[in-house]
């Protein structure tokens, strides 16, 4: 908009403001009443806990959208040098990269770690320490998620509890004064402040139930991915325990040797062919 138009417009609002204040006031209210206000309106006494359903539902969706993420679980060049000082058996190196790094999955890795006790390798203990470590790393995140979940589950439950009261209360006007006149505006508003609170839990329910599913599938694929790194690891000890990784550095320095002696040394000249 053009900062002339600005004007007009401004210049507009302010007469009629003047010339015209209820018609302004009654226009505002107009524009500005609608499903979200009626709904505050009939909630009642039910508004302040349908309030803090909403802000705390509002927050653990980003909250979980932050925190539940590959990156903040896994990194590769974290995984990496810790696999390499495995491969040549340098448990306290790998120990000190755990340390150094803060990570659900250096934890895990850390927790089993230490089952290793004088270089011995005991790969129940050491799966025992990755699976005990793993439940204590991964379930803190999972927490927050699950309160997602309680949110939607309760607020449906709060919700059936304003639309029981309203019901009851449109009965007892039923029961006291009987149909018609001013008994039957008590019972319509009973009514639908009953049916009000039913939309408010549904409302509060449907997004957070959402998000609760979607971040819970994506969380267990988080936790596969931190598994396979703890099996990738029992698997890298196993192999340096048995010189996997140094029979394979000899054949290749061999495989390389054979390849230099076959370039230096010249092939064998034909005979000249017979008269």
């Amino acid at each position: 908009m053009k900062t002339g138009n600005k004007r007009t417009f401004l210049l507009t609002a302010v007469v009629f403001s003047i010339l015209s204040p209820d018609m302004l006031v009654t226009v505002a209210q107009a524009q500005t009443q609608g499903f979200g206000e009626k709904m505050v309106e009939a909630l009642g006494i039910f508004i302040a806990p349908f309030a803090i359903m909403v802000i705390g539902g509002f927050t653990l969706i980003i909250y979980n959208g932050i925190a539940i993420r590959r990156k903040a679980f896994i990194k590769d060049d974290v995984v990496q040098p810790i696999m390499q000082e495995l491969q040549s058996l340098n448990i306290e190196g790998a120990k000190a990269l755990c340390d150094q790094y803060k990570l659900p999955v250096t934890g895990v890795l850390k927790g089993g770690l230490e089952r290793i006790q004088d270089d011995e390798l005991d790969i129940e203990s050491i799966e025992k320490g990755l699976e005990e470590a793993s439940g204590l790393e991964l379930a803190k995140p999972f927490t927050w998620i699950n309160l997602l979940n309680t949110i939607g589950s309760i607020a449906p439950m709060i919700g059936l509890l304003g639309t029981v009261t309203g019901m009851i209360g449109a009965f007892n006007v039923l029961t006291e004064s009987g149909m018609g006149g001013e008994s039957s505006k008590q019972m319509a508003g009973n009514i639908g402040s009953a049916l009000w609170t039913t939309a408010a839990g549904l409302v509060v329910a449907i997004p957070t139930l959402i998000a609760y599913f979607l971040y819970k599938t994506k969380f267990g694929t988080i936790v596969a991915a931190v598994n396979q790194v703890a099996g990738e690891m029992v698997f890298t000890l196993v192999r340096a325990a048995r010189g996997g990784f140094d029979g394979e550095e000899e054949a290749e320095e061999q495989e390389y040797a054979e390849e230099e002696i076959e370039a230096a040394v010249p092939a064998p000249e034909m005979p000249p062919p017979a008269q």
